[in-house]
């Protein structure tokens, strides 16, 4: 399908979401500093110096008025409860940046947003389209799976956001690999969203990654706010029947919609399975994600998270090459690649660390 022949108004959008956060940004990198609403650095950041923590509002107001100056009213009710729940999310990581609140407030209120697009929009997962055997969900069972995917996914983009272009740049590849999608499946509005979102992550990827005068970070606003639209379009997406005759028919469509954020997925509970195997909160703090690995291997931050999402895009490329097997089969191809490309890492470094013990046990004998 030519994406030029309709797509004028997800063009619109991507321009508006550029143009909004590049208006947005300096005078919020001002205030900011001004105000000292800044990121400090302590012992498990991994940047040096004061930086902004407020590229969430720009990314806030660029898809607010990327989406609602060029959709149509075609999805008004769900558009109207969709925005609500963002703002909820958006306000609840904003005052998370400002007065650090607890995890339990954070979850109420990601649960209220969730909710709000899950039973009232009716924006839910109904089905898993023949995966394990499982068709049509009860509607007790859609809601509660569809609260835990938003539940999760907002985490786990919250929890991506910690070394400078990885949030950023991943979300800017899912956001248009969703937009694209979703205008080819017929959801000009919900592709219109994305493509607004995209358009202010390269923005807002420019200033945090390239940025000297004006550099900032996403904060919470701004992470909380991916988790929540990627819940939104992924699930948006798997509400579509598309019958084998069709061109964009997958049998192995739930696995490919996975393996768009498999890496942020797979990180995530990697982290949290060895923080519970180590006696901990699956919440506590550390230093133990991939990029954070990354950078105890030597790499810088670009580096790091032009790998990340590298390896993302990579494993999303797998799933579309096996999109006409079993989907069961094609996820736990997919999880177990992903897997492995998330442990390489912590092997590496731990080769490394066992090399450096190694040569201090040398160099201690022969003292």
């Amino acid at each position: 399908m030519p994406i030029l022949s309709l797509d004028y108004p997800m063009v619109l959008g991507f321009i508006t979401g550029l143009i909004v956060a590049l208006v947005a940004i300096p005078p919020i990198v001002r205030v900011s500093i001004a105000k000292k609403l800044v990121a400090v650095p302590n012992g498990r950041t991994s940047h040096n110096g004061h930086i902004p923590a407020l590229g969430g509002v720009a990314i806030f107001a660029s898809v607010i008025l990327g989406t609602n100056l060029f959709i149509t009213n075609d999805n008004s009710t769900e558009f109207r409860y969709i925005i609500a729940g963002l703002v909820i999310v958006f306000f609840i990581g904003l005052k998370d940046d400002l007065v650090n609140l607890g995890w339990a407030k954070k979850l109420g209120a990601e649960i209220i947003a969730a909710l709000l697009v899950v039973v009232l929009a009716d924006v839910r997962i109904a089905t898993f389209h023949g995966m394990i055997g499982i068709d049509t969900l009860s509607y007790g069972v859609s809601v509660a799976f569809s609260l835990f995917v938003f539940i999760a996914l907002i985490n786990c983009f919250n929890l991506l956001d910690g070394i400078d272009g990885l949030a950023g740049g991943m979300g800017i590849f899912i956001s248009l690999i969703f937009g694209i999608w979703l205008n080819w499946l017929g959801y000009d509005n919900f592709a219109v969203l994305s493509f607004s979102l995209a358009g202010a992550l390269a923005c807002f990827y420019a200033f945090n990654v390239f940025g000297q005068k004006n550099k900032l970070f996403m904060g919470d606003s701004g992470s909380l706010l991916l988790g929540f639209l990627f819940s939104v379009l992924s699930i948006k997406i798997l509400c579509c029947e598309v019958s084998p005759g069709d061109p964009h028919y997958m049998k192995a469509f739930p696995s490919v919609v996975m393996g768009v954020m498999i890496l942020p997925i797979m990180d995530t509970l990697r982290v949290f399975t060895l923080r519970i195997l180590s006696g901990k909160s699956p919440f506590h703090a550390d230093r133990t994600h991939l990029h954070h690995i990354l950078l105890e291997l030597g790499f810088n931050h670009f580096q790091a998270s032009t790998s990340l999402i590298l390896v993302n895009a990579l494993l999303f490329g797998v799933t579309v090459l096996l999109r006409n097997m079993n989907a069961f089969l094609v996820a736990v191809i997919l999880f177990a690649l992903a897997l492995t490309a998330s442990m390489i890492p912590h092997y590496l470094l731990q080769g490394k660390i066992r090399k450096k013990e190694t040569k201090i046990l040398q160099h201690t004998y022969r003292a």
